[in-house]
This record gives structure tokens, sequence and C-alpha cells, in this order.
């Protein structure tokens, strides 16, 4: 619809009748002109429904019914707009050649063949009158007479465009005329009883008569009562990604993507009215020759052998009669079919009935069919693929198989370009290089998809997501059907870009599929929002069907830790810099079973040393204790927030825990550690973002949703530690190629089964996991190494991450925080307290087969401060607090002189034996002194 300001410039461009009237000092035939102009004006009103200030446009074609004597100017005839659409109609000039002639809807105004305007406006129908130059004014003025049936699109919903310059003698002041629209409205009658008469000529009388009267009366009632609308069937819904590009479709059993008229080339439309209905921009709904051809045909056969349908009468049928081969069900389509088209324009008619014709293969309308056979849009069809297509509007199953019906195919395209030639739509020439074309492939479209074969791990969870949202339906059913009927429009979190990248790095680090069948399952979480942006669900989706990120419960190893430091700084108030033992093997008692003993990775012997240290080294023996000293109910509770679990899904408090025992999911661990990135505030992770109906109307759009897990000071304490990791850890494997920071964490399972990396930079965090689909099978020799997490998806983490991140801008992760208090040594009650004086010397080269587990290449000396405190967990509080007596109250630095590598074992006593105790101790250094001397 045209605004104010272009419809004011229209309206300049216009010749105004009453101002040429005054040229000519006519003042009567000025207010002829005046009153004629306002018959125009309010017929646009009640046709066209539009007020008279908008009814003039592009496309417009004059709507007055006048005499052979009147005289209208054709004002406007910019109707470019509208023959791109589809929708300017055909003129038939009469008259004398050597007059002016010119066709109505042309912008040019140049004369027109017959040909020409077949050609460039097939099938569409209008009559113009006598064309002729005005003696006086210099205008070419037409006599028109328009009936509604062969509206272009749109004109009678913008007005009208003509002005009136003599006598309104025979002007109805109605587009085409109420009474010739009455007229047509009797022509069901007159159809219906010609197809009657027929019958009982050919000699049917007899089987026809016993049920023409019910026939009749329910035709009666029909007419009346039966609704008929023009609202779109079942139609897929199309899923985009974050740039708004397509990538894929969901449907049930109709594959339909709804489309304009006026996106559908004009030649298309005109191949498939040659085709299927000739004179549809002229019947009224039923072609008289073609019914009684028909049913001449049909009593002949003795039963119901052909139909002679237009357009119209196979929209009733599909809508409202059936398939039925009767004769009482023909009489009612024709009926049905009028009254159809007293209701709606033939614009709205063909574009429904494009929509909704089944064209084989799921395909329903010609953009699901343009998409399925040749892969490409609608818009850029043309008329050899429209004459394939016609051939399965009558029967598309003949074309599911291409090869054994393939003349049937061919025979049945040369029949719809014969049409199309004869009907001026193609030439001679034209028809031969289309019959020369190859037949289509079957199925070429990438994006076609059903709820059985969904073809992307990504796109079953957006499909599991719409399925959930209480937005779309109260029940599942009421979800269902819209969701693969409604023809929603879904634009989802999802980075194509990333997703090839995942991919590429996959196909670096394993060139070769393994022998074994071990696959890699990634997902990418955006840490601000819990966008989901990518992610790999393992092999083909065709070949498994199980997503491996989403699907997949497997223990995360190491990577686990993260949540038990985590815990230990949030709920215990530790630092990294506190010490713990990670002497091993190491036993703790788990009643009412056995004693859990726990071994380090590679059976190390461990050491005592701050959490960070531990955290680098990762040791089990010191994050046992560790879990066991904050409360493994602690860890449990933090730990299934972090993830985002609640009621019967969250984790159990068992000592195996702190070692990742229990299984989780790829994407829980992407999004656990984007909390980490995100100062401690978990966003739910998501893949849609927003829905809209068919119509546009927005049904849904994702709302950021985020809680506070833990404090903007322990996601700082726990990036630093791994970003240590990665700089020196085990995680070194993961650097980024730029050298941007990142952090990150390890993580295998007991016996090789499981391996991982998960890591994060400010703006993305992702999880790589490697293992077996289907059962836990041991990774002993992958490219010659164990199966860790510091060797395969740490590689894989380090080439995708550098990659997705090449383009982004460096972003600093946080510092540690100041500590508020000195460290220290932390040990359970009625444990052993264990200092390691110094540690300053490095460590031994570790064992080049497993070096991703072992402790870190380079140590740093241990300083204490303060005296050694011997904490304990106070249940009432749930605080750690300083038992009330220890040994350790002399400044380790100074206790009893003993040399490097020398321990303290300190002992929960009472005062009244600290005397005591620090004899033996003292007595102990020495022997172990003496020890060391005589060994050199």
């Amino acid at each position: 619809m045209l605004g104010p300001a272009e419809a004011e410039h229209r309206r300049q461009q216009m010749v105004e009748p009453a101002a040429a009237a005054r040229q000519h000092h006519d003042p009567v035939r000025a207010e002829r002109a005046r009153e004629l102009q306002r018959q125009v004006e309010v017929a646009g009103v009640l046709v066209g429904g539009v007020a008279p200030e908008q009814a003039v446009g592009p496309g417009l074609a004059p709507a007055v019914e006048v005499g052979s004597s009147d005289r209208v100017e054709v004002a406007d005839h910019d109707v470019g707009h509208e023959a791109q659409r589809g929708g300017v109609d055909e003129a038939a000039v009469d008259g004398d050649d050597a007059r002016r002639r010119r066709l109505v809807g042309r912008p040019d105004g140049r004369p027109a063949t017959r040909r020409q305007i077949r050609r460039h406006h097939p099938g569409q129908h209008g009559r113009v009158g006598r064309a002729v130059e005005h003696p006086d004014a210099g205008r070419v003025e037409v006599g028109l007479r328009w009936h509604r049936a062969s509206l272009p699109q749109g004109a009678c919903r913008r007005g009208l465009a003509a002005r009136a310059a003599g006598s309104p003698r025979g002007a109805t002041g109605t587009f085409g005329g109420l009474r010739s629209v009455r007229r047509l409205a009797r022509l069901p009658a007159l159809l219906l009883a010609v197809a009657l008469c027929a019958l009982l000529l050919l000699g049917a009388a007899r089987a026809v008569a016993p049920h023409l009267s019910r026939t009749l009366d329910a035709v009666d009632r029909e007419r009346a009562e039966v609704p008929l609308d023009l609202r779109p069937g079942a139609q897929r819904t199309d899923v985009f990604d974050v740039h708004g590009r397509p990538i894929g479709v969901l449907r049930y059993d109709v594959d339909r993507e709804l489309t304009r008229l006026g996106d559908v080339p004009t030649d298309v439309i005109a191949t498939l009215l040659a085709s299927e209905d000739a004179k549809f921009w002229r019947h009224t709904g039923v072609d008289l020759r073609a019914t009684v051809r028909a049913l001449v045909s049909n009593v002949s056969a003795g039963s119901i052998s052909s139909g002679g349908s237009t357009i119209t009468q196979q929209i009733v049928k599909l809508r409202v009669v059936g398939n039925e081969r009767s004769f009482n069900r023909k009489i009612r389509e024709a009926v049905l079919a009028t009254r159809l088209e007293e209701q709606f324009t033939k614009s709205e008619i063909l574009e429904f009935y494009v929509n909704e014709i089944f064209l084989g293969n799921g395909a329903y309308g010609l953009q699901a069919a343009a998409e399925t056979y040749f892969g490409k849009d609608v818009s850029e069809l043309d008329v050899g693929d429209m004459a394939f297509l016609a051939g399965l509007i009558r029967s598309p199953s003949i074309y599911d198989g291409f090869d054994k019906n393939a003349d049937v195919v061919t025979r049945r395209r040369s029949s719809a370009l014969a049409r199309a030639e004869a009907e001026g739509v193609i030439t001679a020439a034209e028809r031969a290089a289309f019959e020369r074309r190859p037949l289509p492939k079957e199925n070429l479209s990438p994006q076609r998809t059903d709820v059985r074969l969904r073809r992307d791990y990504f796109l079953d969870e957006v499909t599991t997501a719409l399925l959930g949202l209480p937005e779309l339906g109260d029940t599942h059913d009421e979800r269902f059907a819209r969701v693969f009927n409604g023809g929603l429009r879904v634009w989802t979190t999802l980075v194509p870009e990333l997703k090839e990248q995942m991919d590429a790095a996959v196909a670096e680090v394993l060139p070769e599929p393994s022998a074994e069948g071990f696959e890699v399952a990634m997902a990418t979480v955006d840490p601000s929002t819990g966008a989901i942006l990518a992610m790999v669900g393992g092999p083909e989706f065709t070949d498994l069907q199980f997503n491996l990120a989403t699907q997949g419960m497997r223990q995360p190893g190491s990577s686990f830790k993260a949540y038990v430091l985590a815990t230990a700084v949030e709920a215990a108030g530790l630092i990294p810099h506190d010490t713990i033992s990670g002497l091993a093997p190491c036993t703790f008692a788990n009643p009412p079973q056995a004693d859990y003993v726990v071994h380090n990775f590679g059976n190390s012997a461990g050491r005592v040393a701050s959490l960070r240290r531990q955290t680098l080294a990762s040791s089990n023996c010191a994050f046992v204790r560790l879990g066991i000293l904050t409360g493994i109910d602690r860890v449990a509770d933090t730990a299934s927030r972090l993830v985002g679990r609640d009621g019967d899904d969250v984790f159990d408090p068992y000592l195996s825990l702190s070692l990742g025992a229990q299984e989780v999911t790829v994407l829980e661990q992407a999004a656990a550690y984007a909390t980490f990135a995100n100062d401690g505030v978990r966003m739910e992770p998501y893949y849609i973002t927003r829905i809209e109906d068919r119509d546009g109307n927005l049904l849904y759009e994702h709302a950021p949703q985020g809680r506070r897990v833990v404090s903007p000071r322990t996601a700082e304490w726990v990036t630093a530690t791994l970003h240590a990791n990665i700089e020196s850890g085990t995680g070194t494997r993961a650097q980024l190629a730029d050298g941007r920071p990142a952090a990150g964490k390890t993580g295998t399972a007991q016996d090789f089964t499981d391996a991982w990396f998960v890591g994060f930079t400010p703006q993305y965090s992702t999880a790589v996991w490697m293992g077996h689909p289907d059962e836990k099978v041991p990774m002993r020799d992958v490219q010659g190494r164990r199966g860790t997490g510091g060797w395969i998806p740490a590689r894989i983490w380090g080439a995708y991450m550098s990659a997705a991140l090449a383009d982004e801008p460096v972003r600093p992760l946080p510092s540690a925080p100041a500590a508020n208090r000195g460290p220290r040594h932390l040990f359970l009650e009625d444990d052993q307290c264990v200092i390691e004086l110094d540690v300053g010397a490095p460590p031994a080269a570790p064992d080049a087969a497993s070096p991703e587990e072992a402790a870190p290449a380079a140590a740093e000396p241990l300083r204490f401060d303060q005296p050694c405190s011997m904490v304990r967990l106070d249940n009432a509080s749930d605080a750690l607090v300083p038992l009330p007596t220890a040994l350790c109250e002399v400044p380790v630095a100074t206790s009893f002189g003993l040399t490097r590598n020398q321990l303290i074992r300190c002992i929960d006593v009472g005062p009244e034996h600290a005397a005591l105790i620090r004899a033996q101790a003292a007595a102990e250094a020495a022997e172990a002194a003496a020890a060391d001397s005589s060994t050199g």
C-alpha cells in the first residue's frame, strides 16, 4: 500500500478531469467529470477495501464500465512492478490499424501485437475498447470494460486509476460493473443445467435422476453453510543460523514453504496455467466446455474417468469435497468453485494453488518442489522446470523412480511444453531446447529433513528444544503439530564457521579414522550469554543418530578437579597458595564400605605442595584430601550447580566424586567452565534466539537466564590456576597459536576410557571429549601414546580455538586476586601434618610416554612464614576452624634445623605432651640427617 507522500505524487501525475473541462469552458462537463470521479473512488472503497486517498498506485488498471461514446483518460500505466508479479492483464486491442493503439498496463505506451501480449502477460484477461486520440485535448482516450474476475494482482486492493473526461453515461461506479458481477454469479446454475442436460441427452437420466433432487438440496445448503477459506495447509518449519541463513527444515508429512505469487516468474505461471487451466483468467470457477467434455467421457466409460476440473475446482476438491469419484461430488465441486471465485480474487486463488499442490516426495507447493527436484529457489525456475513439475500434479508418484519411468516423465514434460507453445508462452525453438534438457535427479535439496531423519546434530537439538517450549502449545501433541506443520521460522545460535573449524581441527589431529572406532565430540558456548555456538556430536548423524555431545554420559576424570577447587575456595575460604599433601598411595576411611585407596597418575609418589601446584600436577591424593576437607556434600552441590543439574540429577557425595567418577556430558562441561569465564555467573545454554509464525508474528524470543554459582573472587582464583595449567601444567598442548591467554584442564578416566580437555577464553568455552561411543574401551595406543586428555583432546582444542579466535581481539584473563592472608597447610583430622621444607630443586623429567598427567616441568620453592595450622571442618558452622592444640606451633623455618626434603610429622596432642613430641621429632630429624650423610 502506498504511503501518503507517494499517493500525492501519483495524484499530481494524473490529469484532473475538471481542470481539463475548464480549459474548454464547459461547467456542465466539469461537474459530470467530478461526479464520475467520486463514483470511481467509492467503487475503490466498496470493492478494493481502500480509502480514496490511497487509491493510486503502480500497476493499476482502468476500473469503470463505460459506454462506447464515453471518454476515459488512462492516467497511469506504470505497471512494471505488477508485471514482475504476474499480475498485468492481457489487452485485446480493437479498432482501425491506422488509428493510434495503446496497450493498457504497458509502461512505455507503445503499440503491442497480440503475440507480444500473450508472451509477456500470458493467460490473463481484460478488454480494451477503441483507442483514439482526442481531437481537442490531444490525449489518448479508451473505452473500457473490466469484470472483477480479471483483476490484476493488487489492483482490487490498491484502488482505481482512471479519471473520466466526458459524459458518465453508462458508468456504474464499480470495478467492472456490479451488474456484470451479478451476471457472472448466475453462471453456476447455467453450467449445472447444461451439464445435466448433456447427461440426460446421453442416456444418463436413469442413473442421475434418483439422486438429482437430493444433490441439488445438498448443494443449496453447501452454498450457504460450507465454510470456504484459503488459509494455507500444513507448512514446514524453516531453521536459520545466527546469520539468518537456512540450515534445514522440519516437517512431518508435508514439505511446504509459502511463496508469494509475485515471486514466481510470469512465464512459469503461464506454463502452469497452459497445462492445468488455460481459461483460468476468463472462467468463473468452472470451464463449461471442459466439464461437458469430461461428463460425456465419463458417461461413455460408465464411471468417473476424467475430470475437466479448473484450478478453482481442484482447490475445492483438496479443501472440501475430497476425492470421491461420483457425479454428486463433481456437482458440489462445481457449485462451490463458483462460490470460491465470488469470495476471492483470481490472484488469491492462484497463489493458494501454487502453495497447495502436491508434487511428490513430500513436496507441497512450487517452493518445496523447486528445492526438492532442482535444488534452487522458486524465483529461479524456468519454463522447462515448470513443464516437468506440471506432469507431477495429476500423478506425483510416477516420479518416485526416475530411471524406470524416464519415458513417462519425458512424454508428460513434452505435453506441457507443447501446451505452453500453443498458448504463446514459448517459441518452437525454445520448446525444442527444453525437451533436450536432461531430467532432474531426485532429492537435490541440501535442506530437506523431517522428524524421522534430521541430518544434523545441532538441528536435532533445536527440534528437541522446540518441542519443549510452552509458547508453542500446552501439550506435546500441540507443540508437535506446531513445529512440524505450523510453518514456523526459527532463528538459532549456530555459527557455521565455528562448526567448520571444529571439523577441520579434528581432521588435522586425527587425519585417519580410528581402527577401534574412537570418536570425538565437542561443544562451544558463549560465556556471556549461554548461546550454544557449535557442536560436533560424533560421526555422520545418519550413521549414529546419537549426540555424544549432549546425550553421551562419560566420566570427566581430572577435569572435574576444577569444581573441587572452586568449592574449596568458595565454601571453605581456602586460597590456591594453601598447601596440602599429595603423597601417594593414600587411604581413606569409607564406611560402611572398604577403605578407599587412591593412587596418583602413573603411580607417582606425589608431594606436599600448594593447591595451585597440585592442580598443575593433577594429583589424585591431594584432591581427594581436599574434597574431604572441604566437604564432599559441598563439592557435589557446587558441581551440580556449575553443570546445571537439580532435583534427582545432582551428583552423589561419594569420595570418588573429586576424581570425576560420576558422568557428565560434553555440553555440561563447556557450560560449567563458561561460568568461570563469566565471573561466576552461569548462563543457561540455549539454541533458539527467536521464533516467528508464518505471518511474521513473534512467538518466542530468548531472554538470557543467568544465576550466580560462585563469587567473582572464586572465579578469578580458578581462572588464574587453570591459566597456569595451560602455561606449565598438564595442558601445555592446548596453548593457542598466537600466544593469547587461555585457561583449561585435562581429564582422563580410569583405564583411559575417556579423555577430555575443557577450557575457555573470554569469548568461548569449549569442551573436547574422545572415546568409544558405544562402550568403555581403553585407549592404550592412540598415535603411539596412551589416550589421555593432554594428548589428543588438548591438541584438538588448541587447533580449533586458535582458528576460531584468529579474527577476534585478544582479551586478557582476570588476574589472581590478592590474598587476604598467608598460606596455611591443610590436613585432615587424625591425619599427619606433613610439611616439605624445600622443594626448590626441579623434579626429575617425567616419563616421555605419559607426560600429560605427570608433575609439571618446573617447580617453585614453598616458603612458610606462619606456623602450620591444624584445622578441621566444624559440622555445626560449616567452617574450617583451627584445632585447639597442635605441635607445629613453631615457625617451620626455625624448626629443628632440618635440611631439604626432610619431613616433620605433627600429631594432634594436648599441651602436656608438647615437650615430649618435640623431643621425639628432634630425634627423628637427627636420625634422618645421619642417614642422609651416610648415603652421601
